[in-house]
């Protein structure tokens, strides 16, 4: 017989799988072991072999409740039963010890035979984790930006890769979507910032120069909705002994379109830190120059849609050295993306664009081949 301890079973979903397993012979509920107010408290004589949570818990983070769980009852095995929208939450949940989620819309035949499964010590896997990487498959390439008058790296920008166990290096399109809408790009942000910030720290002790190598990585729409990351950014920063000043938080036009209150709250604490912020892919929304009068940026980065189209088009090089001039009215700097071709360049450079990066300067690289890089420069 089966085991089953279902915790936090106040919701209607909950009550519904309560009354189904107590008709099935096999599964038996015992009762609740959680008390959200009190810690884990086991309450039936015997330790289950399977207990739910169910991700909603009162008063405490279900991650916390499984490692509880995990601690006190080591054989236990933990399913989690979700619809939370959390960002990290399917991944946090896994990472703290559940060997599956369930989610909440889908029927509960689905949790029934997960439920069997898992008891049985059979290995249960949802497609979605096995169309993601684990962090220890995951590489950062980095990016120089240059000063167009001199081409001498200023920055690098951090992105990251999949070192695919079979199909080889992917690229952040194959992956991070889905990253994005399961929440685990969270936790990728975090990661990719510590590499990054630990790297630069390197990097600028082995080849010191002034100013200081800066270093540009990647803010998502899940980091904006989350108080962690601004506790993670600040943990790294302490902990790596960086300058704040040296690190450049990029965000995109489109993630600010929600432009909420908790994302006008989260730029002020991140700009509080020191670090600066930059305003990626400038010029592709529909509310640039709000963005730019609103939110406290340092750098806007130049679409690669403008860069494109220079020196032919005397629309964008109009466009763009306006844009330049504002910039410097602003104190603020301004990186083209996307510099393939010399005349691009001396176009930039013609009508006051002072930073850029692109494949004719260098195309990302492995953090060997940006030491080889420094060294020659």
């Amino acid at each position: 017989m089966i085991r089953v301890v279902v915790i936090d079973d106040h919701e209607m979903i909950l009550q519904s799988l309560v009354r189904l397993l107590r008709d099935d012979p096999m599964i038996v509920v015992v009762g609740e072991a959680l008390d959200a107010r009190a810690g884990l408290e086991v309450t039936v004589r015997e330790h289950p072999d399977v207990v739910i949570i169910d991700y909603t818990l009162p008063d405490m983070d279900a991650p916390e409740a499984i490692e509880l769980l995990r601690k006190k009852c080591p054989e236990v095995k933990v399913i989690t039963l979700s619809g939370s929208e959390r960002p990290g939450a399917f991944f946090a949940s896994l990472r703290a010890g559940s060997s599956a989620w369930v989610t909440k819309t889908r029927a509960i035949q689905e949790l029934r035979d997960t439920v069997l499964r898992v008891a049985a010590g059979l290995p249960v896997k949802s497609e979605e984790m096995a169309a993601l990487p684990s962090l220890d498959q995951l590489v950062v390439h980095y990016q120089p930006v240059v000063d167009l008058a001199t081409t001498r790296t200023i920055a690098f920008e951090a992105l990251v890769r999949w070192q695919h166990p079979r199909r080889g290096l992917l690229y952040p399109d194959s992956f991070l979507p889905l990253a994005e809408a399961s929440g685990f790009i969270v936790e990728i942000d975090q990661w990719i910032w510590e590499q990054a910030i630990f790297q630069l720290m390197e990097w600028q002790s082995q080849f010191p120069r002034e100013p200081n190598i800066r270093m540009g990585v990647n803010l998502s729409a899940s980091d904006l909705s989350d108080a962690e990351p601004l506790k993670g950014i600040a943990d790294i920063v302490a902990r790596s002994g960086a300058d704040a000043g040296d690190l450049i938080f990029e965000i995109t036009e489109s993630v600010l379109l929600a432009d909420t209150a908790p994302t006008m709250d989260f730029l002020a604490q991140l700009k509080g830190l020191g670090v600066l912020l930059a305003l990626d892919d400038f010029g592709t929304a529909f509310s640039s120059l709000s963005y730019i009068r609103r939110f406290p940026f340092d750098d806007l980065k130049l679409d690669i849609s403008f860069t494109s189209e220079l020196p032919h088009s005397t629309r964008s090089m109009l466009l763009v050295e306006e844009i330049c001039h504002l910039a410097r009215s602003m104190e603020m700097t301004v990186i083209a993306e996307g510099i393939e071709r010399r005349e691009q360049a001396d176009a930039l450079r013609g009508i006051g664009c002072d930073y850029g990066q692109g494949y004719l300067y260098a195309r990302p690289l492995s953090a060997a081949e940006c030491e080889k890089r420094l060294a020659a420069e």
